[in-house]
Order: C-alpha cells, then structure tokens, then sequence
C-alpha cells in the first residue's frame, strides 16, 4: 500500500490556495450524492476545527475534517470529535487511502483533541470502509440544531471509542450543525 504524508491543520488557517484544494476535493468527491435529497439539500453544515489532508506527492488525494464538540446522548453529555467529509480523489478510490487518514486522525483525535469517541454519520454504502477501521454503528438517526430549530437526520450514525469506555444508550443530540 502506497503511504500516505497526512498533514493536520487547523481550519482557520487553511491557506486560500489549499482551501482551494479542499473545495475542488470535495466536488469531486461529493458531485450529485443527495442533491435529490429535499432533506439533505436544506441542511446547512457545521464549520470544521481541523482539516487531516493526505497527499500523494503534492497532490491531495484524501481528506476529512474534524470537529470537536460536547453533544448530549440520552442525559449524558461527552465531547466527541465528529469526523466528516471523508473523501478521496476518484482517481485515487479503493487503495485505502481513506483508511490511512482515518487511523491517523483516530490518533490525533485520542492524543490532541482528548476526546472518549469519534462519531460520524455515514451512507449504507460506505459503512464498510468505517467498519474495517474499527467504527462501529450505534444509532440510524440523530438529532441537530438548525436555525433554533431541533431537526432529525435519518443516516447510519457510527462511533469509534478512544477510551475504552462504553458508549450510553440514548437519543443523540449534536446540539448544533451537524458535520
């Protein structure tokens, strides 16, 4: 497997020509997925505090971005680092590039941000590729905030325990803009 150089920067300071990048990334990556979706298209989405960039050469080639926020499941509150808009290059797909971004942020999120759990919300299709990195599904719906309005996301919703801890049984609540 081709090693990746993975590279963690904090969003705001992301310069414009790697910003740039990002966008670019993501446009290819995402182009037409939920655009028929009248749910997904209404959901605006939270800013990130990290990027984790992986480039092959100078050409970035996977991505994802991290957020850390204290969210609530049933009563409990716990502050996760919410992994979103994991990406790869189409041209760069299924050589486990995702992977290596996700295991290196897995070490970040545990060590730096210090957080007990990962949690992501993810597609039925992609499921695999969270599980193989040890992600495991503990919920098919979420609850955020939008607007001052309380809104429902029904996605497949996984976490990945930093801690050892067990992950609480309950409703979860983003309590903010999901990522």
């Amino acid at each position: 497997m081709t090693q990746l150089r993975i590279e963690f920067h904090p969003a705001h300071q992301v310069s414009a020509e790697l910003e740039h990048k990002i966008e670019a990334l993501d446009h290819l990556a995402f182009a037409g997925e939920n655009h028929d979706d009248p749910e997904f298209a209404s959901i605006e989405w939270g800013s990130p505090d990290w990027m984790v960039l992986g480039f092959l050469g100078g050409e970035l080639v996977s991505q994802l971005c991290l957020h850390k926020r204290e969210i609530t499941v049933g009563p409990q509150r716990i502050w996760v680092a919410g992994v979103g808009g994991v990406a790869t290059h189409p041209n760069w797909l299924r050589r486990g590039f995702a992977s290596q971004v996700l295991r290196a942020s897995e070490v970040f999120m545990r060590n730096e941000l210090k957080v007990p759990f990962g949690l992501l919300v993810c597609a039925d299709e992609t499921q695999p590729v969270y599980a193989r990195c040890a992600w495991q599904t503990v919920a098919k719906s979420l609850i955020f905030t939008q607007n001052d309005q309380h809104r429902t996301l029904e996605t497949r919703v996984m976490i990945l325990s930093l801690s050892g801890e067990p992950w609480p049984g309950g409703e979860i609540n983003l309590r903010g803009l999901p990522w």
